[in-house]
């Protein structure tokens, strides 16, 4: 908008040069206002953005509105003399002038332009205090250029050569705009990762110049970074404070080797990816993005701890591979019920419930063996349908406390929080299985921890899938899961009688369970009994 009206003026200052009559030089007149009657009001909004000021609404209002009388009463030449006495045309150096003899209420333009000059002074002198968000180059740039209008506005009244010098100080002033424009495009953050990042899931950022001035941050970067704090906008950095700013430092000078590096700071870790940006040939600007890598390295140090006591197995690998391959598995599988315990152990509702779930696949899987109704599995599936068997409700660590021991039954809400367990399990299973090389198992155990929860008719969580598109080994889990909890005692409930509880798992063939399957656990009856007697003998 500012430009337009700077251009709407000097259309009109150059159709009044060509005007040869009072009425055509009068006509460009009103052009002349059109543009400059609204071009202080625009060169003020800039101002405040270019510094990052808000102007109150109210006040944006009473501005235009103070626009708009100047521009009608400029406008009523020949109707009323209060704008102007009169005007007459006089010709000097070759060009046409409309001269204006000012009524009482011409002082209303000046006393505008005053206005907004004024206003503008003070929200540049307030943007060079505010050296964490405005350069100080650009706030004396912005002091330069509008000083420049100022002189140039000022020298045509003094003037008497009879030159309207205005255009050109709209031309500077425009042209100084473009500048600012062009540098405060190297201080927008938020518009340098927009264009560096398409899918991204870096939070934070800090940027310097290819001198190492300092362009800007944004929040995550203060607050993660606290020395970043301490720098001012367009100040260089010093490299021998801290390793943040020596790895920073290095990357400007093209000293680094890598452009990802992981930094410890106060238990947490950050990775800092080093980004060089092009604006032109001559000048680059150098993004360092920032992502919170704590949980990440976290379970990449646990698997790499399991992964190191898995290796130190494998000395006599050669001669005894048999038999270290089942020491493996053995601890593998220790490792995996381990850890699931350490999630059971956050649910003060369902005590035991890994173990003796996992017991009941068991048995419910030799009698499948035995029976040998499914011949075209391998042995080895069966063996990963047990091992998996502790990971199916892995996901609970993602649940909040308050949810998971609740003493009663959930709400709507709370349920619908508490069903994500399943998704969450999934992930998380994958992330600890990624650097394992059975992918059999991991296969096994990713879909024992996602689709346990899912219904023969469709109608479980979390993909409401249905039939045999639930995966054979979820199908398995669905029953010894929900057998558990109908023989266990909950906070919500009493533990129900073997004769119920079979029966509840009969009457759900078909909607529930896998019809065939569901035929077959009922068979395992008598060793689910003696099972399960152990355990309250135990009692």
């Amino acid at each position: 908008m500012l430009f337009a009206t700077i251009m709407i003026t000097n259309f009109g200052y150059m159709q009044m040069s060509d005007s040869e009559t009072t009425k055509m030089a009068v006509y460009a007149n009103q052009t002349v206002n059109l543009g400059s009657s609204f071009t202080p009001f625009f060169l003020l909004m800039c101002l405040a953005d270019l510094c990052k000021v808000k102007i109150n609404i109210k006040i944006q209002t009473v501005l235009i509105i103070w626009s708009g009388l100047i521009f009608f009463f400029a406008s009523s030449v020949g109707v009323v003399d209060l704008y102007y006495k009169s005007v007459y045309i006089i010709q000097t150096h070759g060009v046409y002038m409309l001269k204006k003899i000012h009524g009482p209420i011409h002082f209303i333009f000046p006393l505008y332009l005053m206005t907004t000059m004024v206003w503008g002074y003070v929200i540049i002198i307030r943007s060079f205090f505010n050296r964490r968000k405005v350069s100080y180059k650009n706030s004396i740039l912005l002091m330069f250029f509008m000083t420049i209008m100022i002189f140039v506005y000022a020298a045509e009244k003094l003037s008497r050569l009879n030159v309207p010098l205005v255009p050109f100080g709209y031309i500077v002033v425009q042209t100084g705009v473009i500048i600012l424009l062009s540098r405060i495009s190297m201080y927008d953050v938020a518009s340098i990762s927009s264009d560096v990042l398409v899918e991204t899931s870096l939070t934070g950022i800090i940027c310097f110049d290819s001198k190492g001035s300092f362009l800007g941050a944004d929040e995550d970067a203060y607050n993660w970074f606290p020395e970043t704090q301490k720098l001012e906008i367009d100040t260089m950095l010093e490299s021998n404070e801290t390793d943040f700013f020596v790895q920073i430092k290095s990357w400007i000078e093209n000293k680094a080797e890598n452009d990802s590096v992981l930094i410890e700071r106060n238990g947490k870790f950050y990775r800092l990816e080093h980004s060089e940006k092009n604006e032109n040939r001559f000048k680059s600007i150098h993004c360092i993005f920032i992502r919170d890598e704590t949980e990440q390295q976290r379970y990449t140090k646990l698997i790499e701890t399991l992964n190191r006591k898995l290796e130190s197995y494998n000395e006599n690998l050669d001669k005894e591979v048999k038999a270290k391959t089942q020491t493996l598995r053995k601890i593998q599988t220790d490792i995996i019920i381990g850890m699931a315990s350490i999630v059971e152990n956050r649910d003060n509702n369902t005590g035991g419930h890994i173990e003796r779930t996992s017991e009941v696949v068991n048995i419910f899987v030799d009698h499948l063996m035995e029976q040998k109704i499914y011949p075209e599995l391998p042995l080895n599936f069966w063996h990963n349908v047990v091992r998996a068997a502790p990971l199916h409700d892995f996901g609970k660590v993602g649940i909040p406390d308050t949810i998971l021991n609740k003493p009663g039954l959930f709400t709507d809400d709370e349920y619908d929080i508490m069903k994500t367990h399943a998704e969450k399990g999934k992930a998380m299973v994958e992330n600890m299985l990624r650097n394992s090389d059975d992918e059999s198992f991991k296969e096994v155990a990713v879909n024992v921890a996602h689709y346990h929860h899912e219904k023969w008719n469709g109608e479980g969580y979390p993909g409401k899938i249905s039939g045999e598109k639930i995966p054979f080994e979820a199908r398995i889990m669905a029953l010894a899961d929900v057998f558990d909890a109908l023989v266990s005692k909950r906070v919500y409930k009493n533990k129900f009688s073997y004769e119920k509880a079979f029966g509840i798992i009969a009457e759900s063939s078909g909607s529930h369970f896998d019809p065939e399957l569901c035929a077959q656990f009922l068979m395992c009856r008598p060793k689910l009994e003696e099972l399960y007697n152990s355990y309250a003998d135990e009692e």
